[in-house]
């Protein structure tokens, strides 16, 4: 066999692909090929700077080094294609694609790690991604000595679980379910070993949160792009950020920060907390942080729209708070019904 050729003798085509979608999405299937590609894509680049530090040593790799990785460029590609057709055939899934900076397999990455029957709101999705600050992941050290404690101090299983609960950053019911059920979702005795693993759990998805990251960063990339929506909206949230950093408005905050952890005094981190300030990575986070949000709360409403044909609840701070500063989702015409659902 010729080492150019491709790895199948016949391979797919798009056509072919788009054949074998069915009419229903297997969430499971879309999560199994976005892991998939991201593996692929770490072993490419893992063999791609061993193939580089070979060239440097003047020992290049073999013709067979150099198809393999070949393979795994092909097959990333074979993927992106296969989710791009998946994506096409759901509402939200081409309403992500049309978004600057989110590509097919975010797009399906989204969809595989969210159930939107499980979300009526997009506190959840913030939850779930790790993008609520309310929510610690103690880890198993910290929840066992924390519960000892509890116990050692005279509470009881029924009184330590609000108050890990509150520390944990969930409500009582939800720890006490953890601590109460076991994984294929059969009921166990709630003891305190039950309970520390309950409290030591990560309250939220990994991978969403890796997901989000890296939805993150496209914005950025995007910033500078006249059609890049959430771009511009990190690119005018960190312009405010800088503004109220250097009048010193984020004093308290770097204040706290530098009492909780632990910061060389020779990092840049260090000079900017220690004169009242937020250096420059901690102001870009907190704007790709918002861009991010408001980007999962447009999808949260899409795909809800999309389930169930009406909005979804109103977020808290317009619902009860009043607040008017509502932005609707980009590229409504997408998703046939939303604009006019929205007065539009």
């Amino acid at each position: 066999m010729q080492l150019d050729q491709e790895v199948n003798e016949k391979p797919m085509t798009r056509r072919e692909m788009r054949q074998t979608i069915g009419t229903e999405i297997n969430r499971m299937e879309v999560r199994y090929f976005v892991d998939l590609y991201y593996q692929l894509q770490e072993y490419r680049k893992a063999g791609g700077n061993q193939t580089r530090a070979a060239n440097e040593s003047n020992e290049p790799p073999g013709e067979f080094a150099k198809f393999i990785q070949g393979g795994f460029v092909k097959t990333e590609e074979k993927i992106k294609t296969y989710l791009d057709e998946m994506m096409d055939r759901t509402v939200v899934g081409a309403w992500a694609k049309s978004i600057v900076g989110i590509g097919p397999v975010i797009s399906a990455g989204l969809l595989a790690h969210i159930d939107i029957r499980q979300a009526p709101t997009v506190g959840h999705i913030w939850r779930f991604a790790g993008l609520d600050p309310t929510q610690h992941w103690l880890g198993a050290a910290k929840a066992k000595a924390r519960l000892d404690e509890r116990i050692a101090g005279g509470a009881s299983l029924d009184t330590a679980i609000p108050i890990m609960a509150d520390e944990i950053g969930c409500k009582p019911e939800t720890l006490l379910k953890l601590a109460t059920f076991d994984r294929d979702g059969e009921p166990i005795k709630l003891t305190q070993a039950t309970l520390t693993k309950a409290c030591a759990k990560r309250p939220w998805n990994a991978a969403l949160k890796v997901l989000c990251w890296k939805i993150g960063e496209s914005f950025v990339k995007t910033c500078n792009n006249p059609q890049g929506f959430y771009g511009q909206i990190y690119q005018a949230r960190k312009m405010q950020e800088e503004a109220k950093n250097a009048r010193g408005d984020f004093a308290d905050q770097a204040a706290t920060v530098m009492a909780s952890k632990r910061i060389g005094k020779a990092t840049e981190a260090y000079k900017a907390y220690s004169v009242g300030k937020l250096p420059p990575a901690h102001i870009h986070a907190r704007s790709k942080r918002v861009a991010v949000k408001l980007f999962l709360a447009h999808w949260q409403e899409v795909a809800w729209f999309a389930e169930y044909g009406q909005l979804p609840p109103k977020p808290y701070v317009i619902d009860r708070l009043g607040h008017a500063d509502l932005i609707h989702p980009p590229n409504m015409e997408l998703v046939p019904g939303l604009a006019e659902a929205h007065g539009r």
